[in-house]
Formats: C-alpha cells, sequence, structure tokens
C-alpha cells in the first residue's frame, strides 16, 4: 500500500511539471534549432552567434598566450629603417633586387612576396643622372664626347622599356630561383568596380598558371568547374617584365570576418578554370618538397593534402573547413613580432648579425610592409595592429607543423548533442529544485564545459562553439524562474495522454498534419517494396544464446534501419530475421525506385563494415539477399480498430519477397524486378539476369543483377555484362555448348559469379534431353 501510495505520489508531482518541462522543451529546441540554421550557409554569417563564437574563439587565443612559431619562418620587413634608407616610397625596385642576391649567398631558402609589382617602375632622378653624368664630366674629344652622347641616349631610350630598377628586381629573381611572387585578387565584380581595373579580368595569367595545383581528384563526371563558388572575379598579378623572371606565383588574398579579424586563411581559389594556391600554401609545398594534392567532394573540397615528392607515402594533411570551401582556422601564434623580423635595408647592406645570418640559413622569408603609413593592417586575437604579412607566416607555420585549428565534421553533430544533452540533465533539475540550487548546479556547469573544452578540444587544435551551450542554460534558468514566479507552482492543467505508433518521422509527421488519416484503409500507389533476409540464420541462432542474438540481430538491424530512413523509407516490419520497407509513400516521390536501389547498396557497403567488425569480436559471419519490386499496391493502415500499423499488400508486394529468395539460387546479394529497372529515374549498372516464372505464377517476369559500384573495376563489370549477355543469346537458343563456352568465359572475369555458375548446372540439364520446340528461355521455378 505504501509503495502505492509513493508510486501515486510522484506521478502527480510529475503531472504538476509538465508545463515547465514544455517550456524547457521548447527552449532546447529553439537553440537547437538556431545553432542549425548557422550550419546551413557556406560563407561566415554576421548573426549574433558568429560574434558570439568568434569573441570566446578569441578570448580563448588570449587566455592560452604566445606560441612560439615552429619552423624558420621570418619576415623580411619594410619598415622604418628601410625607408630610412632608400628614401622616398614606393622606393627603387633596385634593393629588392641586390636584396634577393644577397639573401640567397647567405642560404636563404625561399621569399614570398605579401606585394605585387602591377605596374612598371618610372625612371628615377638618379636613374637619369647616371646616364647623363660621363656627358657632364666629359674632358676629352669631341667625337669621344659624341660616342658617350649616342650610349646615354639608348640607354634612356631603354627607360621606355624596362627601368633599372625593374631589371635589377628581375635579375634578382632570376638569381635568387625560389622566389615566390605574390598577387590578388577580386572576389566580386563590385570589388572590380571600385578598384577602377575593369580590364584586367584575367591579365597575366598565362605565366601565373605555371604554379596552378596540378593534382586534384574529382568525383565521376565533375570537373573544376563544378565549384564556382571557387571562382574569383579577376587578378592582379606582377608586371609582364617581372613575371616572365620567376616561376612560382601565389595569391595573398584572404577574407576577414565581419568583425575585420582573419581567423580563416584561404587556401586555393578557381582563377579562370585554374586552381591556384595561396602563398602561405605554396610556401609550405615547397619548402617542404612537397605536391599539393586536393580531392573534390560532392558538395566542394574534401581534403587538402601536402605529398612528399620523395615518398608518396608521406602525406601532411590539412584540416580544412568541412563546409568544403578550402580554408583553415588559423592557429594564432601571438602579436607583432612574433616572427623574427630582418629589415630590407639589412638584406641590401648586408649588414645582418651573426646570430641573424645563422637562423637565416635554410629559412623561408615572406616580403612584407611594417613601417608605419605603410604597412597592411590584418588584425588577429592578440594585435589590432598585426601586419598583414604575419598571416600568411602563421598559416604558413600551422600548415607546416600540423596545428591548425579546425572544426571537424563531427563537431557539428557533437554541438547539437550538447545543446539536447544540457535539456536533459538540466531541466529536470530546473523544474524539480529551487532557483538557488539549480543556479549553483548551472554555474558549475559553465566552469566544467570551460576545462573540458580547454583540454580536450582547444588544447587540441579543435574549435567547439561555447555560447550556445552558455546562452541555453541561461535561457532554461531565467525561463524557469520566471515560470516558477509568475504562476507560484500552480495547478498546471491537465494534459490528454499520448499515444504513439511505432511508424518511420515522414508517417508520424503526415499523422501530425492530416490526424483524420489514422483510421483503417488504404489507398493504391505505384511504390517499390524491398525485402531482405539474413543468409544462414539458423545456424547463426544455435551458435548463439538468447542474449548474444539479441544484441547481435540489434547490431545488423541497427544501421540496415538507418540507411532506409535516411533515404526517405518506411520501414514496415521486421519479420524474424528479414526486412521490410517501402519508397513513394506516405509523400509520393519520382525516384521511389532509385531510392531504393540506392538504399540496397548502402547496405551492401553497411554489411562489409559489419562483416568485419563481427570477425573482430569472434561472431558468426552474417550475409544477406535483397530483392525488389516495383508495382502498384495498396497502402494505408491494416489491422483492427484496436491497433493497426501502417503497411503495403498486394500481389507486388508478394512478388518483391518471391525475388529476394532468389537471391539464394543465383549466389547474389541484390536482385531486381523488370518493373523496378522500368522505373529507374538515374542511372545505375546492372544485367539482365534471367527469365523466370516465380511460383504461383504463369506471367513470366525479367529479373535482374544490380551491381555495387565499387565491387568490381569498371571495365571488368561491363566485360562480365557484355559475355554474359551473349551467353544467354545462346542459351535461349539452346546452343549449350556455345552458351557453356561463353558462362566459363564469365567464370574467368569474375571465378564467383553465382549466376554463371547457376546456369551452367542448367545446361549439364538440359543438354542431356532433346530441344524443347519454340521455346521462351523462361525458367519456372517450383518453390518459394
Amino acid at each position: 500500500m505504501a509503495f502505492k501510495k509513493n508510486l501515486k505520489k510522484a506521478l502527480g508531482s510529475v503531472k504538476k511539471r509538465l508545463t515547465p518541462i514544455f517550456l524547457c522543451s521548447i527552449i532546447v529546441l529553439s537553440c537547437w534549432a538556431v545553432l542549425f540554421h548557422h550550419y546551413t550557409s557556406r560563407q561566415n554569417k554576421n548573426d549574433f552567434i558568429a560574434h558570439m563564437e568568434n569573441a570566446l574563439l578569441d578570448w580563448r587565443f588570449l587566455n592560452r598566450g604566445i606560441v612560439k612559431p615552429k619552423n624558420k619562418i621570418g619576415i623580411l620587413a619594410i619598415d622604418e629603417k628601410a625607408i630610412e634608407q632608400f628614401g622616398r616610397w614606393p622606393f627603387s625596385r633596385k634593393y629588392y633586387g641586390q636584396a634577393l642576391r644577397n639573401l640567397k649567398d647567405m642560404g636563404v631558402s625561399w621569399v614570398g612576396f605579401d606585394a605585387v609589382f602591377s605596374e612598371a617602375e618610372k625612371p628615377t632622378i638618379d636613374d637619369v643622372k647616371s646616364y647623363l653624368d660621363p656627358i657632364m664630366q666629359h674632358k676629352g674629344t669631341q667625337e669621344e664626347l659624341y660616342g658617350k652622347i649616342k650610349k646615354s641616349m639608348d640607354g634612356m631610350a631603354q627607360f621606355e622599356q624596362v627601368a633599372p630598377g625593374d631589371k635589377d628586381l628581375a635579375e634578382g629573381i632570376k638569381y635568387f630561383q625560389n622566389a615566390i611572387m605574390g598577387y590578388f585578387y577580386f572576389r566580386n565584380p563590385r570589388e572590380v568596380e571600385e578598384s577602377g581595373r575593369k580590364a584586367i579580368a584575367f591579365e597575366g595569367l598565362d605565366n601565373i598558371q605555371s604554379s596552378q595545383i596540378e593534382t586534384m581528384i574529382f568525383p565521376e563526371g565533375r570537373d573544376l568547374s563544378s565549384y564556382d563558388f571557387l571562382n574569383v572575379y579577376g587578378i592582379v598579378p606582377n608586371t609582364p617584365f617581372l613575371r616572365k623572371s620567376g616561376t612560382h606565383n601565389a595569391f595573398f588574398s584572404n577574407e576577414a570576418d565581419p568583425d575585420a579579424i582573419i581567423r580563416w586563411v584561404t587556401l586555393v581559389k578557381s582563377v579562370n578554370g585554374h586552381l591556384m594556391p595561396s602563398l602561405s600554401l605554396e610556401l609550405a609545398a615547397l619548402s617542404s618538397n612537397r605536391t599539393i594534392l586536393v580531392e573534390f567532394g560532392s558538395y566542394g573540397i574534401e581534403s587538402i593534402d601536402l605529398v612528399n615528392n620523395n615518398d608518396d607515402s608521406d602525406s601532411l594533411k590539412i584540416p580544412i573547413d568541412p563546409l568544403g570551401m578550402g580554408r583553415a582556422l588559423i592557429n594564432h601564434r601571438g602579436p607583432s613580432e612574433t616572427f623574427p623580423h630582418f629589415s630590407l635595408a639589412d638584406a641590401y647592406n648586408n649588414t645582418f648579425t651573426d646570430k641573424q645570418k645563422e637562423w637565416l640559413k635554410g629559412s623561408s622569408l615572406l616580403v612584407g610592409m611594417t613601417a608605419i603609413g605603410i604597412n597592411d593592417q590584418r588584425p588577429n586575437p592578440f594585435d589590432a595592429t598585426l601586419d598583414g604579412v604575419e598571416i600568411h607566416a602563421t598559416a604558413a607555420d600551422n600548415i607546416l607543423s600540423k596545428d591548425l585549428m579546425s572544426r571537424p565534421k563531427s563537431i557539428y553533430s557533437t554541438e547539437l548533442l550538447i545543446i539536447f544533452l544540457i535539456g536533459l540533465i538540466f531541466s529536470p533539475i530546473l523544474v524539480f529544485s529551487r532557483a538557488a540550487y539549480s543556479g549553483l548546479i548551472g554555474f558549475g556547469f559553465i566552469l566544467s564545459y570551460y576545462f573540458f573544452d580547454k583540454h580536450y578540444w582547444f588544447d587540441k587544435g579543435i574549435w567547439a562553439y561555447m555560447a550556445m551551450p552558455y546562452i541555453e542554460i541561461f535561457l532554461l534558468f531565467m525561463g524557469i524562474t520566471l515560470y516558477k514566479y509568475i504562476t507560484e507552482e500552480r495547478e498546471k492543467k491537465k494534459v490528454r495522454g499520448a499515444f504513439s505508433y511505432y511508424l518511420s518521422p515522414e508517417v508520424i509527421e503526415e499523422v501530425l498534419e492530416e490526424p483524420e488519416n489514422l483510421q483503417l484503409g488504404g489507398t493504391r500507389k505505384n511504390l517499390t517494396v524491398f525485402f531482405s533476409d539474413v543468409r544462414g540464420f539458423t545456424t547463426i541462432s544455435e551458435s548463439l544464446n538468447p542474449e548474444q542474438l539479441c544484441a547481435f540481430m540489434n547490431d545488423y538491424f541497427t544501421p540496415m534501419t538507418q540507411i532506409i530512413l535516411k533515404s526517405k523509407g518506411v520501414l514496415d516490419k521486421y519479420i524474424g530475421d528479414a526486412i521490410m520497407a517501402f519508397w513513394g509513400a506516405p509523400f509520393p516521390t519520382t525516384d521511389h525506385a532509385d531510392r531504393a536501389v540506392d538504399a540496397a547498396i548502402d547496405m551492401l557497403t553497411a554489411l562489409e563494415k559489419l562483416q568485419f567488425d563481427f570477425k573482430k569480436k569472434g561472431l558468426p559471419n552474417v550475409d544477406m539477399g535483397m530483392g525488389l519490386n516495383t508495382g502498384p499496391m495498396s497502402v494505408g493502415n491494416m489491422g483492427s480498430v484496436e491497433r493497426f500499423c501502417y503497411t503495403v499488400m498486394g500481389d507486388a508486394v508478394n512478388l518483391g519477397s518471391r525475388i529476394e529468395s532468389l537471391t539464394k539460387e543465383y549466389g547474389l546479394r541484390l536482385i531486381v524486378s523488370e518493373f523496378t529497372v522500368a522505373a529507374f529515374v538515374r542511372k545505375h549498372l546492372y544485367r539482365d539476369l534471367d527469365d523466370i516464372r516465380v511460383k504461383g505464377k504463369n506471367v513470366p517476369i525479367k529479373v535482374y543483377h544490380v551491381f555495387k559500384p565499387d565491387a568490381l573495376p569498371e571495365k571488368v563489370m561491363l566485360d562480365l555484362i557484355h559475355t554474359f549477355e551473349e551467353a544467354r543469346k545462346f542459351y535461349r537458343a539452346q546452343e549449350w555448348n556455345l552458351a557453356k563456352g561463353k558462362f566459363d568465359e564469365c567464370l574467368r572475369i569474375h571465378p564467383s559469379d553465382g549466376p554463371s555458375k547457376l546456369y551452367i548446372e542448367r545446361i549439364e540439364e538440359f543438354s542431356s534431353k532433346p530441344k524443347i520446340e519454340n521455346w521462351d528461355g523462361v525458367y519456372t521455378f517450383t518453390h518459394k
């Protein structure tokens, strides 16, 4: 009696708190929906989540502190010292040329320019003076004077072609050899217009494309033009004369976040149909003797790797954004001059200290402007006046050190799961406890989450969102506390009892939208039905105890069911070890046959993983057969007025079940009917398997074997299909020897081909009997 009384009291307490639980659910779902919406854009979104998460990321960098660069990457600075020595800005390019020669001689490996020389240099007064001085100081004969004048005039004429400064820089680039020339691009037509460079477009691409990324992998039927979000609208390159002097080019453009801070570095862009690297990526690749490998997926760039030119197995994987934009998340090192700076003036004068010269051997330098008034300021979390060249240095150092920050694909689902877990754990505490106690727990969670993130995510280079979980806790605390205050814990209204039906999410959605459909009856629709069966289930069940068998089947059913639901199919029922499902209802689709076949192929992939996992655990091997049929069938709620289920019935359903049972006969895993093949909208690889009559049917049908795309090399599959069809032609003509020869050839192409073996067995049986007059080639099965 006491137990019943306490149970009733507990149930009553829960009922009183249904409204605040519902309020918590709304808050949790809203937070989840807002976060999910934030994920849906390829570009950085200028929303409140982005602002808060970016601010928290910056705060974590500041809290972590400065990290020293891990590679010999430095800045060749156009600083105040250089301006003071070389005079007016921009100063003559001859100083760069001599600086490059000196750097080469002291052992610097690579130099990259975070600058572009887009216009030819104009001769300076000193240049003109150098040609006129011999004339002004002449003390010889008149004939000698005329010779000097002619020589000077010839030199002056060259100014119209190439100024001495450009010539010196070009010679310096050629002498150095390992110089990477920079250029920038326009992200949109508006930038081209605002720049006043409407005619520049892709001028100079002829020289620049020598640095394009050659090693790319694309999905079947795709190329670079399929990913238009990588396109740029024009470039501003170096002058034609300077472009001819070097062989390495890279862009130094980057896109800042809405708050002007650069957190992501753009690694690749498509420049007029050529995939080009960024300055930081090119420097990292060349300085480490690696080749850039870019792999594309269906949505964008899937991976960027740097492959060792001397060892293909040595690959440096770059973590990029999971949205396919080809960007990497910068792991900021610190404020200005975190990377060692070397003055261009010292490089020109060769006045480095012995310690500096020792450091410079084997180093990589990035040329950039750091002098006040000309420097390119690109703020990072540590410094609002950071010189932009240090962004490129940081990204290159990150790539070579393998410590770029990242947001892996898994973190998105983890963050969404955390939103639900916070609601699941924190909501009951708020609802059933006092505000002071729940507030203390909430504060404890905030601290715990921070330290968890620091040690398990941020310190390991993973950027996980923190703002939304904190906002969720705040909203839950304020919402429930305010509710309790307003209602003063009043009795809540009774709610009607809920009932549940074990249906797919699509059916539940339909019922919620149209409750009147929740009644007995069905409608006639053209659908695709699916049956699968575990091979040798009796043997498996005999080798396992009931608990092991239950766990075994759960592990098998889970991925198969997920695939069905993910493909918008309806899981009809489990029949022992069998699965029944269908596509095309409750919501009509024109590609239900394709969805069903794609799901079946995905199940074959999942089966391979299960077989591997079961083998590691010492469990029995699992295999399966699948059959599909398309046709008119009755779909709806079938059963009694007390209990019914959403299912399909009809002759087409029965035929689907018969086809599944044939997989054992042919030694195949996936067979479909001719009606399913006729309903295909997309392309699939299949072969005409047989003309048959199933038990209980008089009308013959064709059945087809659908290939798993990666089951065999494509050429092997095509040869097998062609040879198999020739064999069947001889078989239907009762030319048994010729048919057997062709089926033997099929087995040489694919030794484990079950259908070929079955046909050879039939031929052995038929060849001992007289030929059948007017034989239609149909084989009648006498068993299910």
